[in-house]
């Protein structure tokens, strides 16, 4: 009896968390394939590394993507948006291959189905402010985190706000605009620019 009441509990535990658990379907395209919204590299020629697609290429399956969410707020900066994040999925590599089109191969989209997943209680029901993070993963690189400090391709969208839906609502698409992913440079090459910047201008006020 002590094991039948114990079964129907954990039952109604399961079907309880389910209801209270929030999805959504995370993919940047709610139907044909949409070069509109699909990733690229940056247009900064100087920014596209050998192997990591040339500028304007659509990204492909050596590229991984990742969904980050937060409580629903405006966020100054994104520093303090990734302070607050409070959940994030599992990583998703785009279709086709890097130079592609989204109309062929699938280049530049990608379909990471729900999320979370697996299932889990990190996105109750609500709305939530999220971004999406794009890397190079190459074959070796499995987290942005890792790809940015290697110094290769990374990029993010904007920030978007979406309810997270539990069942039985159908989730919503993640659907944002589309973003580019591009290196970013050294601290010292901004110290540079600007000691340049400063140069210049004291070199003007002499003239």
């Amino acid at each position: 009896m002590k094991k039948a009441l114990l079964t129907i509990s954990l039952a109604l535990a399961s079907v309880a968390t389910m209801f209270g658990q929030g999805r959504v379907f995370f993919n940047n395209f709610s139907g044909p394939a949409d070069a509109t919204v699909a990733v690229t590299v940056t247009n900064n020629a100087a920014a596209a590394h050998a192997g990591e697609g040339a500028a304007g290429a659509f990204v492909g399956s050596d590229y991984s993507i990742m969904l980050l969410w937060a409580p629903q707020g405006s966020y100054a900066s994104e520093a303090a948006f990734l302070a607050a994040v409070v959940g994030s999925g599992g990583t998703t590599p785009f279709f086709g291959t890097t130079g592609g089109s989204p109309t062929t191969d699938g280049a530049g989209l990608f379909d990471a189905g729900t999320v979370p997943n697996p299932v889990g209680t990190s996105m109750p029901a609500g709305t939530y402010t999220m971004q999406a993070e794009a890397w190079y993963n190459g074959g070796t690189f499995s987290t942005f985190n890792l790809a940015f400090a290697a110094g290769v391709n990374t990029g993010y969208s904007q920030m978007f706000n979406l309810a997270a839906t539990a069942f039985p609502t159908s989730p919503n698409n993640t659907v944002f605009p589309a973003f580019a992913v591009g290196t970013v440079p050294e601290p010292g090459t901004f110290a540079l620019a600007g000691l340049g910047a400063a140069v210049l201008m004291m070199f003007r006020r002499r003239k």
